[in-house]
């Protein structure tokens, strides 16, 4: 990459850092909006069951996404923390970045609960 060196262990960005809440959005507006619009179109296309699997689905995805971001940056910061090697910066920011992406799971597991737990489109 241009401007850095070889042996220096990149720091995360303010993007990546918050990558896993940037995926929490999605998910909550995904969720919401498509169980508002799935009511809505309900008794004409779908049925509730399967709208509630489509949801699930929506929320099993969302949940990769974040499963997959805390994943990398643990690996990334434990990595770091192991070897001794990266500035203290940079240490801090991945530890920093493991700990809003696990954050950002658990928000997104607590965002779908309620799939789990109310039927859908209930009058």
């Amino acid at each position: 990459m241009h401007g850095w060196k070889s042996g220096m262990p990149r720091t995360p960005g303010v993007w990546r850092v918050m990558a896993g809440f940037i995926v929490w959005a999605l998910a909550f507006v995904v969720l919401y909006v498509g169980h508002a619009l799935g009511c809505l179109y309900v008794p004409s296309t779908l049925t509730p069951a399967s709208l509630t699997m489509l949801l699930t689905a929506l929320w099993a995805l969302h949940l990769a996404a974040c499963a997959v971001l805390t994943l990398r940056s643990g690996r990334r910061s434990c990595g770091m923390r192991r070897e001794g090697n990266g500035t203290v910066q940079a240490r801090f920011m991945w530890r920093a970045t493991f700990l809003t992406d696990a954050l950002a799971l658990l928000a997104v597991l607590v965002t779908g609960l309620p799939l789990l737990a109310f039927p859908v489109c209930q009058a």
